[in-house]
């Protein structure tokens, strides 16, 4: 079976699962919402290229593609980071364990898949400004840190007087402990995989497993980061605060470089 029909079949699986809890927990349904904004067209064209359009993610984006592009990789990593979040955030409303438990086990054995496919055998883009990505993402890294790190709020509209609560700084030192899993040394990088649970290390010269680890960084640090803040308003207007603003950046940085 090919990888996109075995995508396809995965996530046809996944939303006839989700619809039988539906009837359970109307809120489930935001999840076979979004499954239901990924669309992939797995009969190849003349050309052995397949359709495909992903209407939600760090971008929307759409048209034709082979299976071994690094474009076939990105827009299923773009489409797992949300799905990701949509699937967190209905875990921690719904009370019921056996639910929770279910949506976190079909989430899991998505993101098994997704991994597999975004990994194997993708030929890497020759354009790709490797150098210059990695200290960009560096430099990302060790910023996002130290502002994670501060006691105050330097970034809002609010007046700022004392240190956060106890609260506000246990969930900023957990968003920063994301960052602070990812480390750099001489040509390599060792990332934490939030689907594996396992750190692994990489030379940078490998772009396809760059675009996994950054696009798996997107999908934990945007939930967590989201969640915390428990609002959700793409513009980012109502939210000046530090987490969101990496966020947002990372919005910028990933697109400028995997899909050129």
């Amino acid at each position: 079976m090919r990888k996109s029909e075995e995508l396809s079949k995965n996530i046809e699986n996944m939303r006839n699962q989700l619809m039988d809890l539906v009837d359970k927990d109307f809120r489930i349904h935001e999840i076979v919402r979004q499954l239901d904004h990924f669309h992939l067209n797995t009969r190849l064209d003349a050309e052995g290229m397949i359709e495909f359009r992903c209407e939600n993610g760090i971008i929307p984006i759409g048209g034709r593609m082979k299976e071994d592009e690094m474009l076939y990789a990105f827009v299923i990593m773009d489409f797992y980071s949300i799905l990701y979040y949509k699937c967190k955030k209905i875990i921690r409303r719904i009370r019921k364990k056996e639910y929770s438990l279910k949506i976190n086990s079909l989430l899991l054995d998505m993101g098994r898949l997704i991994r597999e496919q975004a990994l194997h055998n993708v030929k890497p883009n020759q354009e790709f400004e490797t150098e210059r990505f990695y200290k960009e993402f560096k430099d990302f890294i060790h910023v996002a840190i130290k502002a994670l790190g501060h006691k105050y709020d330097q970034i809002g509209y609010r007046h700022l007087t004392d240190a956060y609560d106890a609260e506000e700084a246990k969930e900023l030192k957990h968003i920063r402990l994301i960052y602070e899993k990812i480390s750099f040394k001489d040509d390599t990088i060792t990332y934490f995989d939030y689907i594996t649970k396992k750190s692994k290390t990489f030379c940078i010269e490998n772009t396809v497993e760059m675009q996994y680890m950054v696009l798996n960084l997107y999908a934990k640090a945007y939930t967590e980061s989201v969640l915390w803040l428990k609002k959700e308003d793409p513009t980012g207007q109502w939210c000046p605060v530090t987490p969101w603003q990496i966020i947002r950046r990372m919005d910028v940085v990933i697109p400028e470089y995997f899909l050129c």
